[in-house]
C-alpha cells in the first residue's frame, strides 16, 4: 500500500506544478488490477481561487493532453470528475488510474 501513497503523491507534486495556485489533496485512493497491469486508483480534491471558472476548461484539456512523468508510473487516465463551488472557491475531483511501469 505504501508504493500506492508514494505514486499519488508524485502526480499530486507534477499536478502542483501545472496549478502552482490549486490547493490539492488525496481524498482516497486503492490498488487496482487486471489481468495485465497493477497500479492504484487514486481521488484528489483540487481547489481553485475564487475567480477559476474559465480556468477548469483549461485545466480539463491540460490533464487530457499533459504526458506525466513520474518514476516508475504511467499515468492510463485522469480526468476532472465533479466539480462544485464551495465558500466561494472551485473544488474539483479528480479522479486518476496510475500504473506501475
Amino acid at each position: 500500500m505504501m508504493m500506492y501513497q508514494t505514486s499519488s503523491r508524485q502526480l499530486v507534486r507534477a499536478l502542483q506544478a501545472l496549478m502552482p495556485t490549486a490547493i490539492i489533496a488525496i481524498l482516497h485512493e486503492r490498488p487496482w488490477h487486471s489481468l495485465t497491469f497493477c497500479g492504484a486508483q487514486t481521488c484528489l480534491s483540487v481547489m481553485l481561487p475564487e475567480n477559476a471558472e474559465q480556468l477548469r476548461s483549461t485545466i480539463a484539456r491540460q490533464l487530457e493532453d499533459h504526458e506525466f512523468s513520474l518514476p516508475g508510473q504511467l499515468v492510463a487516465d485522469i480526468a476532472i470528475t465533479e466539480t462544485a463551488i464551495l465558500d466561494g472557491k472551485y473544488r474539483l475531483i479528480v479522479d486518476a488510474l496510475l500504473l506501475d511501469d
